[in-house]
C-alpha cells in the first residue's frame, strides 16, 4: 500500500527554528531586563531608608541641642556616602533658609547612585522645617 502522506520540508523546519530562535532571544532579553529592574528596586528601598533616616534626624531637632538630636541652626547643606548593598551612593542634603517664610527651612535629601548600566538613579525627599519644634 502506498501512503499519500508527505514529510515536512526543509524550508518548513528552518522557518520553525528561526521563529523559536527569535522567541528564545526575546526571553533572554526579558530576563536581563527583569534582573536590572529587580536590583534597582532593592537599591531604591535602601536609598529611601537612608533618606528617611536623615529626615528623621532633622524632624527631632530642637532650638538648643539639649532638647533634641541636633540644633535648628546646625541643619545645613552636606554630603556623605552610604552603602546600597554592593553599590556606594551619595546622600546630599540641600537647605534653603527662610523659604517659604522667615524662620523656616526647605530641606531636600537626595540619595543617588549608578546602576549596573551606569544610569543615575535617585530618591529625593523634601520637607519644610520650622525653627519652632513641637519638642521644645
Amino acid at each position: 500500500m502506498i501512503s499519500k502522506q508527505r514529510g515536512v520540508g526543509l524550508i518548513e523546519v528552518l522557518m520553525s527554528l528561526l521563529v523559536m530562535s527569535v522567541a528564545v532571544l526575546g526571553l533572554i532579553k526579558m530576563q536581563a531586563y527583569m534582573e536590572v529592574r529587580s536590583e534597582n528596586a532593592l537599591h531604591t528601598l535602601d536609598a529611601l531608608h537612608f533618606a528617611e533616616e536623615k529626615m528623621e534626624l532633622f524632624r527631632t531637632r530642637a532650638q538648643s541641642a539639649a532638647g533634641g538630636t541636633i540644633a535648628y541652626d546646625s541643619i545645613t547643606n552636606g554630603q556623605d556616602e552610604v552603602k546600597l548593598g554592593s553599590k556606594t551612593a551619595t546622600r546630599t542634603v540641600t537647605v534653603k533658609d527662610n523659604i517659604p517664610a522667615v524662620g523656616m527651612k526647605k530641606v531636600e535629601v537626595k540619595v543617588a547612585w549608578k546602576d549596573r548600566r551606569q544610569a543615575t538613579q535617585a530618591v529625593k525627599l523634601e520637607t519644610i522645617i520650622s525653627q519652632y519644634s513641637e519638642f521644645d
